[in-house]
Order: structure tokens, then C-alpha cells, then sequence
């Protein structure tokens, strides 16, 4: 699917999992579908799963936009002392299109208890209270953080009853902005999905040992902060001179 035609679908008020591969434009197409909301005046959440996720986009965590924080579950008590908060029940009564970006990361508890809330504040047992939604993410990338005990069925948010329920019709991305080089593209796809090609594996394979032409010393990607922390000492220690010590202060 091309992006007008996602935005198309975003514009026609349904519930949407916009997703594609990095580089196809996600973020793009959803800032393209904030900016007509703004323009129209119709009140929109912008949330993501986490703070960084959140920055890329100028929102802020789903867990602090519907209040639930880090929990895992809401009482009816709990539900009522968030309505006295006059800062969540004037955003969440007045919400008619609630975005949630890298929606790979938020586990399936914090989607159902997204819903609880709208459904409690908005007064209406429509999924997440009847409001537009839309999910945005690529299901091939960072997954939820949960329990060593729970299964990836618990984990996901698609495997939650209230994803079902919102019938999300399905954007999916496919042209691709990012990289030019076909080569290239098919092989981050084949990667992405886990299932590499022998003809592409043979392509990798022929890159061991390729010297960079270029003087830029090119960067080079670990898997854990061990090694990255000992190749950063050993660069550290080739830097001439005396250090400097600056002692920050913060507030707040």
C-alpha cells in the first residue's frame, strides 16, 4: 500500500494498524494525518508505547496520557480517583482520535487497561469508548517486555481481546523511502522476516574482510554495553592530553 492510500484510510475515521517496514514512512504518514486533524480542530492523542518513541513524534507516553502509569491492573476505585484528576478527565472527554506509535513495544495489559479507561471516562463500552484509534509499528521489531513466564500470546498486543474488538484495518507500507539500493532492501525484508535466502546469505558472506575505502572510521554495533564500553575506554585512552572532570547539576 502506497502512504496516500493509508492516509486516505486514516481520514475515513476507521480504526487502523498502520505498519511496513523501517523506511516505507509510518511516522510520516502519521504526522501527515495529525496535521489534517489540527487543521480541523478534532481533539487527537499523540502517545507511543515509550519516551523516546514518544520524542519522534511531539507526544508523550500512553502510560501518562490515560494515567495508568506502570500498573498492571485498575479497580473501580482506581478508576474513579483518576477521574477526579481534572487534567485527565478534561483531555480524555474531549479525545476523539487516540494515536499509539511503536505499538510492538506495549504489551497487551497496558492496551487493556488503555481501553478500561476510555470506556470508564467516555461513559461507552465501545472499544476504547468509541474513539478512533490507531496503531501504529512494525510487529518485526522490539517486542513487549514482560514476565520470563509469560508466553509471546500474553505478551502481544494484537493477541488482545480489545485489539480484536477494534478491528483495526490494516495499512501496510510497502514502498519503500529509505534505502535505493534493491540489493540491500531484500536482504534487511529477508532478515526482517528470518527468512534469508541462500543467494543473499552468499551475498553477506562475500562482504567478510571488505576493507572501507573511505577514511571515516565506521561504526561498529554490539550486542551488549560490555563491549561497547570496552571499545570506548580503548578510544578514550588513544586521545592525547589531560581530562576534565565537570560536575552536573539538575533539578526538578
Amino acid at each position: 500500500m502506497k502512504q496516500e492510500q493509508a492516509l486516505a484510510f486514516l481520514k475515513s475515521g476507521k480504526n487502523i494498524f498502520l505498519t511496513g517496514s523501517a523506511g516505507t514512512g509510518k511516522t510520516y504518514v502519521l504526522n501527515q494525518y495529525i496535521t489534517y486533524l489540527k487543521e480541523r480542530k478534532i481533539p487527537v492523542a499523540v502517545t507511543a508505547s515509550t519516551g523516546i518513541a514518544a520524542t519522534h513524534i511531539n507526544g508523550m507516553t500512553i502510560h501518562a496520557w490515560a494515567g495508568i502509569g506502570i500498573k498492571d491492573h485498575l479497580t473501580t476505585a482506581q478508576l474513579r480517583n483518576l477521574k477526579t484528576k481534572k487534567y485527565l478527565e478534561k483531555k480524555l472527554d474531549k479525545v476523539k482520535v487516540l494515536i499509539i506509535d511503536e505499538i510492538s513495544m506495549l504489551h497487551q495489559k497496558q492496551l487493556d487497561l488503555v481501553d478500561q479507561v476510555l470506556k470508564y471516562f467516555k461513559m461507552n463500552q465501545l472499544p476504547f469508548g468509541g474513539i478512533q484509534i490507531v496503531f501504529c509499528g512494525d510487529f518485526f521489531q522490539l517486542p513487549p517486555i514482560g514476565n520470563q513466564e509469560e508466553s509471546s500470546k500474553q505478551k502481544f498486543a494484537f493477541m488482545s481481546p480489545v485489539w480484536v474488538n477494534a478491528e483495526p484495518t490494516i495499512c501496510y507500507l510497502t514502498q519503500q523511502y529509505r534505502q535505493s539500493n534493491d540489493g540491500l532492501n531484500t536482504i534487511l525484508n529477508e532478515i526482517r522476516s528470518g527468512r534469508i535466502s541462500e543467494m543473499r546469505y552468499l551475498n553477506l558472506k562475500d562482504t567478510i574482510g571488505q576493507k572501507i575505502k573511505s577514511k571515516v572510521e565506521p561504526t561498529r554495533l554490539f550486542t551488549h554495553n560490555y563491549d561497547v564500553d570496552n571499545i570506548n575506554q580503548e578510544e578514550l585512552k588513544k586521545i592525547s592530553g589531560k581530562s576534565k572532570h565537570y560536575n552536573a547539576e539538575t533539578k526538578g
